[in-house]
């Protein structure tokens, strides 16, 4: 796991040397503690520079110091992440293609599986998490990737004859040439989904590459944007029994779990005591002969505190436990760095207490965690998709079907019940909108007209992944357009997305074994009717656990991690929230006041549906505070 940054220039004069580049790469130091790269080419064409933090996974010693190129120097790559199954591409590049191999590294492989087999043919092959640029010296072009479901970020800027790019935003403002302003779509839709979706960042002109997808530019400036990966293309199958599904499920837990445990240093597991994260620690203890490290964090007074079942679960498997405990003092000490570590607002409080579950990992000397993020997304473990999936047969599809004045009539009665989610569920039904745009919205798009000055319509972004969809084979499966919507959204950009930013703060890597490829196809082309049957959400998944987790774990009462906005957003939390919002210059400019501080007046009358909201505003307000507010020491301390 590392930190990569890095200048193409084909026309511009763009500051181009060893000090700006290593400007940028030091800007994400925590990435990449333990070795640094840095290569400036000019070439016949075109100027280069590329630069390199190391997290040393494997092969600890300097032959995997990075940039690294092939023995010919066609191919240069600086790559950040983990290809799991890179010993068996090795093997089959040495057998069939008689490749020879000067590291015991993934980054070689993938600069030898490049060359053997083309970038795409490569991608189908690699099994991982990444995100890496690669230069090809025959024809002077630059590819920059991110991979299939997003767990690695890789974010860009382009100029009229330059682009620069980087793992992090931060990296990026190290340019003396990257200038920042506020891209207002972007903010809008942050608003909505309390995160920008890709393409679009809050910061005007930085772009976050999409996942599954690469963008190659070429000597002239030319760019090719393609999406080699696409979730909406894979279609459920009825193939086999249920106990049939179930042992394959089983099968690719396992060998994903296993894929995520080959590394040179210490690793565990994140726990929480839910099945997800107890599924990775039992198939870990399978195949580890030491006890398994696992970690758990908790919140002072929080009813949600799982330390119980978390070390019911670690007592059960005989691991090696530790926890910390976090509380008023702690969260109000993380504000002040979370705007830095996130680089743009994650309006998602569980980054708190991930930011310091993170650093028990590393004070441990544990540098690699299993985490369990993306199996609620793949076997339908929330209860709102179903209510969803209840809504849009029974009500919402109906609607749609009436004439216009009916459907008007039917939208002005749901408003009258004053809540602004059913409310604008009625008004999608009017304008044919889509119903479901996203599992966590913080300011629907009839909300946001009081609260921004100029407010822009995120419902847009939905509707375009909805309509992609309506034109594959999932139309027809709710439950599944539901899940692709959220692949391409909620998942990389706001619960992959913290989960890299606050680990990496702390020179953590987290893998994430639900989101194996195999095990994503899995359960896309799984029937849905296996997913939420008999009243039982995740019920494929949980037939899985059976006889490798007690049942009281299994079938646990579902809890959000750490809690809710609405536990966590305490009296005293949302009083500090109202003096930092309030005193932002963003109001005034982008956010009426009216709104702003009649929100934080009904908190204390309905904290449930106003938490959400002040955790919104309050993270866009520091994160104006860092990087437009404060001077560049400042940012940097």
């Amino acid at each position: 796991m590392c930190g990569i940054a890095g200048v193409y220039a084909w026309q511009s004069g763009i500051r181009l040397d060893e000090p700006v580049l290593t400007a940028m790469r030091e800007a994400i130091t925590s990435r990449g503690p333990d070795d640094a790269g840095l290569l400036l080419r000019h070439g016949r064409r075109v100027r280069l520079g590329l630069a390199h933090r190391r997290l040393s996974i494997l092969d600890l010693t300097p032959r995997g110091r990075q940039p690294m190129a092939t023995g010919d120097g066609r191919l240069t790559i600086v790559f950040n992440g983990e290809i799991f199954n890179f010993r068996e591409l090795r093997r089959e590049l040495q057998e069939s293609h008689g490749c020879d191999f000067h590291s015991d590294t993934d980054t070689e492989v993938v600069l030898q599986g490049v060359a053997q087999w083309g970038l795409e043919g490569a991608l189908r092959r690699f099994r991982g998490m990444y995100a890496f640029a690669l230069f090809e010296s025959d024809d002077e072009t630059l590819t920059l990737v991110r991979d299939p479901l997003g767990v690695k970020p890789l974010y860009y800027r382009a100029g009229p004859g330059d682009i620069m790019f980087a793992s992090e935003i931060k990296a990026l403002l190290a340019h003396p040439e990257c200038g920042r302003s506020i891209d207002a779509r972007a903010l809008s839709h942050y608003l909505t989904f309390a995160n920008s979706p890709a393409p679009h960042t809050l910061f005007a002109g930085v772009r976050k590459l999409e996942a599954g997808c690469y963008l190659r530019i070429s000597a002239s400036g030319a760019c090719h944007y393609q999406r080699y990966w696409d979730p909406g293309v894979i279609a459920p199958e009825r193939t086999m029994s249920e106990a049939e599904y179930v042992e394959r499920l089983r099968a690719l837990l396992r060998q994903a779990v296993a894929r995520r445990m080959v590394a040179d240093v210490p690793f565990g597991v994140f726990l929480s005591g839910g099945v997800d994260s107890a599924l990775n620690v039992a198939l870990m203890s399978e195949l580890m002969s030491r006890p398994v490290s696992t970690f758990s964090v908790g919140i002072t007074g929080d009813p949600a505190n799982e330390f119980s079942h978390a070390r019911a679960v670690a007592r059960g498997f005989g691991a090696q436990h530790r926890e910390i405990e976090i509380g008023h003092r702690d969260f109000l000490a993380f504000l002040e760095r979370m705007a830095y570590v996130q680089d743009e607002p994650l309006a998602d409080p569980v980054c708190v207490p991930l930011f310091y579950l993170a650093r028990l990992a590393r004070e441990s000397g544990t540098p690699v965690v299993q985490v369990g993020e993306g199996s609620d997304e793949l076997f339908g473990g929330y209860g709102m998709y179903h209510r969803f999936n209840a809504w849009n047969r029974y009500a919402y599809r109906p609607l749609t079907q009436l004439p216009r004045a009916a459907r008007h009539a039917l939208c002005k009665l749901a408003g009258s019940f004053g809540n602004a989610a059913l409310s604008d569920a009625g008004r999608r039904a009017l304008d044919r909108h889509p119903l479901f745009l996203g599992n966590a919205i913080a300011f629907w798009d009839s909300e946001k007209k009081s609260l921004l000055k100029e407010p822009l319509p995120s419902e847009w972004y939905a509707s375009r992944l909805i309509h992609e969809l309506e034109r594959t084979s999932v139309a027809n499966d709710s439950l599944l357009r539901m899940i692709n919507v959220e692949l391409r959204n909620r998942l990389p950009e706001l619960l992959l997305m913290r989960v890299d930013k606050v680990t990496m703060a702390n020179s953590i890597e987290a893998r994430v074994p639900f989101l194996d490829e195999d095990v994503v196809e899995f359960a896309l082309r799984l029937p849905s009717s296996l997913k939420f049957k008999n009243g039982v959400a995740k019920y494929i998944l949980k037939k899985a656990a059976e006889g490798l987790l007690p049942a009281q774990v299994i079938h646990r009462k579902k809890w959000g991690f750490c809690g809710s906005a609405t536990t966590i957003v305490t009296p005293e939390l949302a009083a500090h929230a109202r003096e930092v919002v309030l005193a932002s210059p963003l109001i005034g400019a982008l956010l009426h006041r009216p709104r702003v501080e009649g929100l934080f007046r009904q908190h204390g009358l309905q904290p449930r549906f106003n938490s959400f909201k002040i955790w919104n505003l309050l993270n866009l307000a520091l994160w104006h505070a860092t990087w437009f507010e404060a001077t560049p020491q400042q940012v940097a301390a």
